[in-house]
């Protein structure tokens, strides 16, 4: 059954602009749509390039085909039906491969004047980008105009009075770095409920680069920022969709709008650097994966990441307004030695700092490390198990 997508209208509720297009299929919600404050209504285009893309993954897990009733850009047509499901089918092996119908229609290109965003969201990634890409030290016309905020299914909770709550906390932090930020609010994520295999790690560059694709009306470049550095690309099956990045990104965009990873010159630790002179970054940073309100936990995997990496290059006293660093110190001897003797790209990153900046890790955490006790454990499981099993084996003869 071919999924049938109609043409995006818009209309006007309680001071949102809302961008909607009709969607046939028994088992997709009846319509798509995209919202952003009335103000910002002018900066949204009414094409379909933006649905086409948000709903190609959810075809793909289906199974079926879309025929969208309106023009959608010839450059992302043309990818839609060719690389960008070839690249998708590497990464999800569980997709199938489908066909995208509409008319072919080339964007007008913006000659030179077109507007610069990238999405913010407050972590290391989008702090480097802002601090990398801010008008006075960006290359010409690459100089950030704006910044957005989607609402695509990053947050657990994604109901309109939360995504306004957050949307508030980083509208202050853009302010405070002379930005406009962008909120988009969507139900796209509704549609990727149809495989319960899909969750959005893996899907999350092309959701925010679909709705990177509604800014196309004025915006000639949209900013991704990258979460890893270029020696981790690659294309295959794959949990994180961002190692694809380099090579997916470029082709997700239309005519009138490029979609360019940033930042994958450097590692997370190189960013953190980066960011170590951006004031608001120092009190607003936000890297908390369980604390969904713009506040740092301080205890779980990625605020324990970064406040070491924090600590290993000496900035840590500067980012005291966003961290508890009376927490920290309750976890830190216990994750400087998971880290030592970690194996992961972070920990090998964070063990490349630790020479590099020559830090000494605590005499209790290189006991920890050394005592190996996860090993010890695992192996005495190990030998419990072989034991019990013997002994089953032994009274199973003599019987």
């Amino acid at each position: 059954m071919t999924i049938h997508v109609a043409q995006m209208e818009k209309r006007e509720e309680d001071g949102w602009a809302v961008f909607e297009t009709t969607v046939h299929h028994p088992r997709l919600p009846g319509t798509l749509y995209f919202r952003t404050l009335h103000r910002y209504a002018e900066m949204i285009s009414e094409a379909s390039d933006a649905a086409a893309l948000a709903l190609i993954i959810p075809a793909m897990a289906l199974g079926e085909d879309i025929h969208l009733s309106t023009t959608v850009s010839e450059k992302l047509l043309r990818n839609l039906n060719g690389p960008i499901q070839t690249i998708l089918l590497a990464i999800a092996p569980y997709l199938t491969q489908v066909k995208v119908k509409a008319t072919p229609a080339p964007r007008p290109p913006h000659h030179g004047d077109g507007l610069v965003a990238t999405g913010f969201s407050a972590g290391v990634d989008s702090f480097c980008t802002l601090t990398q890409y801010h008008p006075d030290n960006a290359p010409q016309g690459f100089g950030l105009s704006f910044l957005t905020y989607h609402n695509v299914g990053s947050q657990k909770r994604s109901n309109t009075n939360e995504f306004i709550e957050r949307y508030e906390n980083l509208k202050q932090k853009a302010s405070q770095e002379g930005f406009e930020l962008v909120p988009i609010d969507s139900n796209m994520d509704d549609f990727f409920h149809v495989s319960k295999e899909i969750d959005f790690v893996q899907t999350h560059s092309v959701r925010n680069s679909a709705t990177a694709l509604l800014f196309q009306e004025r915006t000639s470049r949209f900013l991704y920022s990258s979460a890893y550095p270029y020696a981790s690309t690659f294309v295959g099956q794959t949990g994180s969709i961002a190692h694809t990045d380099p090579v997916l990104l470029p082709i997700l965009g239309t005519e009138s709008i490029e979609i360019l990873p940033v930042g994958g010159e450097l590692n997370r630790v190189q960013k953190t650097v980066a960011i170590g002179e951006n004031r608001t970054a120092r009190k607003g940073l936000d890297v908390c994966v369980t604390n969904e309100k713009g506040e740092n936990c301080s205890r779980c995997e990625k605020c324990l990441r970064t406040l070491l990496c924090l600590e290993i290059i000496g900035t840590l006293d500067k980012f005291t307004e966003a961290f508890n660093l009376d927490i920290y110190n309750k976890h830190r001897i216990r994750y400087i030695a998971e880290t030592t003797r970690g194996r992961r790209t972070y920990d090998k990153e964070l063990q490349e700092a630790m020479k590099l900046y020559r830090f000494r890790a605590p005499l209790k955490a290189r006991i920890a490390a050394s005592a190996r006790t996860p090993e010890l454990r695992y192996k005495i499981r190990q030998l419990r198990k072989l034991y019990r099993n013997t002994i089953r084996s032994a009274w199973g003869e003599r019987g």
